[in-house]
C-alpha cells in the first residue's frame, strides 16, 4: 500500500516524471559525449605513446598546448579554415537569399512550390563522404565530365581538386552549390511566415519589390540569419568529411583544414595527446562565438510595427 501510495505521488508530479523521460537520454549523451570529453582533456594534459605496450599517462601539464600553438602547420590549418568559412558564408547568403525570394515569389511559389522545395532538400539528402567523391569524379582532370564539358566548348582541362592553387577554390565552390539549399529553406519559411499587412502598405504606397526586400523584409529576417549563420559557421569551421572525401587534404596540404590537421596528428602520427590538445584549443576558440550569436538568436525582437 505504502509503495502504491509512493508511485502515485510520483505520477502526480509532473517535473519528477518528466525528468524519469529524459534519464534515458542523459545517460546516452554522457557516455557518447561527456565521457569522451573528459578524456580527451585528461589526455591533453599527458603524455602517452600508443606504440608502447603498457604505456601510461604521464602527466605533462600545458607542454602539449605550446607545442601545438607553436606549430606553424596547426596555424596554416587554422587559416584555411578561416579562409573556407569567411569566403563560403556570405556568398551562401547572397545566393541563399536570392534564390529564397525567387521561389516564394507569387508566380513560382503557386505553381512551382512543391517542386522547389524537394528539389532544395536533393542536397541535404546525400551525405558529405558521398558528395564529395561524386564531385571528386566530376572535377577529375582526365574523365570528369566537368573538364570534357569544359573541352567541348574550347577550354583545356583544369586540374580543379589536383593542384595546389585551385584545390581550396574548388572546395569552397562545391560547398557552396551542395550547401545553400540550407539557406533557402531556412528563409523560405521565414519569407512565408512574415506578416502580410506592412508588405501590402509599402505595396500601396509605390515601394518596389527590392525596397519592399531591403528595408521590409530583410530586417523583419534578421532572426533567421543569425540561426542560419550560427548554423553554418559551426558546419563550415568543423568540416572533415566532405575535403576529406574531396581532396584528401591535398594536394600537399593546399586543404588541411582544422579538423583534418587534428585527425592527421592522431591517426596518421599517432599523437593523440597533441590530438587533443589540438581539438581542445579549437572548443575554446570556438565558444565565445557560439555563445554571442546564440544569445542574439533567441533575443526577443521589436514586432516592426507598435500598434
Amino acid at each position: 500500500m505504502a509503495i502504491a501510495n509512493a508511485f502515485t505521488r510520483f505520477a502526480r508530479d509532473d517535473r519528477k516524471v518528466a525528468l524519469l523521460f529524459l534519464l534515458p537520454g542523459l545517460a546516452v549523451l554522457v557516455l557518447t559525449y561527456l565521457f569522451p570529453l573528459i578524456y580527451s582533456l585528461v589526455l591533453s594534459f599527458s603524455e602517452w605513446d600508443i606504440r608502447k605496450p603498457g604505456s601510461r599517462f604521464e602527466p605533462v601539464g600545458f607542454d602539449n598546448y605550446a607545442d601545438i600553438l607553436t606549430d606553424s602547420d596547426f596555424w596554416a590549418a587554422g587559416w584555411r579554415s578561416t579562409v573556407y568559412s569567411v569566403v563560403s558564408l556570405p556568398i551562401q547568403l547572397v545566393l541563399g537569399t536570392l534564390i529564397a525570394v525567387l521561389l516564394t515569389s507569387p508566380r513560382v511559389n503557386s505553381k512551382l512550390g512543391a517542386f522547389t522545395r524537394i528539389t532544395m532538400l536533393i542536397p541535404l539528402m546525400l551525405p558529405p563522404v558521398v558528395l564529395g567523391i561524386l564531385w571528386r569524379l566530376i572535377l577529375n582532370v582526365n574523365y570528369g565530365p566537368a573538364n570534357h564539358i569544359l573541352g567541348l566548348v574550347g577550354f583545356g582541362p583544369l586540374s580543379f581538386v589536383s593542384s595546389a592553387e585551385t584545390a581550396l577554390a574548388t572546395a569552397i565552390f562545391v560547398e557552396v552549390l551542395a550547401n545553400t539549399s540550407v539557406v533557402v529553406m531556412i528563409l523560405i519559411g521565414g519569407i512565408l511566415a512574415l506578416p502580410p499587412d506592412p508588405l501590402r502598405a509599402a505595396e500601396v504606397d509605390g515601394a518596389g519589390p527590392w525596397r519592399i526586400l531591403l528595408e521590409i523584409k530583410l530586417p523583419q529576417l534578421a532572426s533567421y540569419y543569425l540561426i542560419i549563420i550560427l548554423i553554418r559557421v559551426m558546419d563550415l569551421l568543423k568540416t572533415f568529411d566532405f575535403i576529406y572525401a574531396l581532396t584528401g587534404g591535398g594536394p600537399g596540404s593546399s586543404t588541411i583544414v582544422f579538423n583534418l590537421f587534428i585527425y592527421r596528428e592522431g591517426q596518421r602520427f599517432l599523437n593523440y595527446p597533441g590530438a587533443s590538445a589540438a581539438s581542445w584549443v579549437f572548443l575554446v576558440a570556438l565558444l565565445p562565438l557560439s555563445f554571442w550569436l546564440l544569445r542574439k538568436a533567441v533575443r526577443p525582437t521589436d514586432t516592426y510595427l507598435n500598434d
